[in-house]
């Protein structure tokens, strides 16, 4: 009976061959057009658009484009707010966190930071921690010998690099032949692991006083609100780069008198609110109005370069509380963030309460209550859920 054989010699596959690289249409996206594609996305899809490639993450980083693109925020409103007792009132921990209501609620976090190393619960041993509450995530700067008169606070840009600087400016009065007053500063790199070492102040005029709790990193400086030695009213408006080789003093708005805010030709005003911010990429600065306490102004730094202020909205504390500020009777409010056309601030007295301002509607809104307590310091919390510190470019 006749039968097929199988050749082993049949017909060989068909070699297989890669197929043809295809163009990635994004590339061929202008600028213009990429920056307004990624100004509609949430803010942690664009930090994830920062790693996608070089061109992405120069445009993302550019100040020209940073007003148009999402930043920081991932919600429109704050989640909480860190609280710090004040001094006299010593107590076994006096952080504490303060959730705000919302409908897509944020994860819980842990105001103790319990999920920080074990190894920070020596006494004996200093050291500064970057942690992501959001994450649980925690980074330990190198051990590094601390007093009193130092603080720090944290350079740190998400939609730029993960990286992050530490700055700390240690202060020093010297009562030696006539008062003197010492500025130094030190600044960690995550990038270098490394501090820097200490560094006199760059400063052209003498700035002292730096425990304003807000700060605000931009253009790749740190901005913060300071005060003259011995002074509680001239307030001065200044930035470090991350090298400590950049040393500016901005100019602050002023008031619709043409007087510099507090400056040194008028009365004391007994009641001084003030704050830096960033919003929509540019700097907000918002203060009570030198000849009217019972005013607060939102001025908009519109030219970083040439220092140019922009009066952009005049609101009256009766507006915003219902009733007149009273600070010897412990009633008034604390500014605590400004994001897009909305600003949030605290109302103590009796009870503290979380509120929020519409500027463009002019429409105060009640948030949250927290009860009575003693805080004035606090912190807005806006969790982001990067899942890594100093780990990208």
């Amino acid at each position: 009976m006749a039968g097929t054989s199988n050749n082993s010699s049949s017909s060989k596959r068909p070699r297989r061959t890669a197929p043809p690289r295809r163009d990635n249409p994004a590339e061929r996206l202008t600028e213009d057009l990429l920056v307004e594609i990624l100004s509609r996305v949430p803010y942690m899809s664009l930090a994830r658009c920062s790693r996608v490639c070089r061109r992405w993450r120069r445009v993302i980083s550019h100040p020209d484009h940073r007003r148009l693109l999402p930043r920081y925020h991932l919600r429109s409103a704050i989640a909480g707010l860190f609280c710090v007792e004040p001094y006299w009132r010593p107590l076994a921990d006096p952080r504490r966190f303060y959730t705000v209501p919302a409908p897509e609620p944020p994860p819980l976090i842990d105001p103790s930071f319990s999920f920080l190393p074990n190894k920070l619960n020596n006494p004996d041993v200093f050291n500064y921690v970057v942690c992501n509450p959001a994450t649980k995530k925690s980074f330990v700067l190198p051990d590094f010998s601390w007093c009193h008169s130092r603080i720090a606070r944290l350079g740190f840009d998400p939609a730029v690099s993960s990286h992050f600087h530490v700055f700390e400016f240690a202060e020093e009065y010297l009562d030696i032949d006539g008062y003197d007053h010492y500025l130094r500063l030190n600044i960690y790199s995550s990038k270098t692991g490394e501090w820097s070492g200490e560094m006199d102040s760059g400063w052209s005029t003498e700035v002292g006083t730096l425990n304003r709790p807000k700060t605000v990193f931009f253009n790749g400086m740190l901005h913060l609100l300071a005060v003259e030695p011995l002074s509680i009213t001239d307030s001065k408006l200044v930035a470090v780069d991350v090298e400590g080789k950049t040393w500016r003093t901005i100019r602050l708005p002023h008031d619709e008198e043409g007087h510099p805010l507090y400056g040194a030709h008028h009365s004391f005003t007994p009641y001084k609110e003030e704050l830096i911010d960033l919003s929509q990429g540019l700097l907000h600065f918002v203060s009570t109005a030198s000849n009217d306490a019972t005013k607060l102004l939102v001025w908009v730094l519109d030219d970083y370069d040439s220092e140019r202020w922009s009066l952009q909205h005049i609101v009256s504390s009766m507006h915003l509380l219902g009733r007149a500020i009273s600070p010897y009777l412990g009633y008034g409010y604390v500014v605590v963030s400004v994001q897009e056309r909305k600003m949030f601030f605290v109302v103590f007295g009796q009870d503290r309460m979380l509120m929020s301002y519409e500027m463009d509607k002019r429409e105060v809104c009640f948030i949250h209550k927290f009860g009575c307590g003693y805080e004035k310091r606090y912190l807005p919390y806006l969790p982001l859920f990067m899942k890594s510190l100093a780990d990208g470019p």
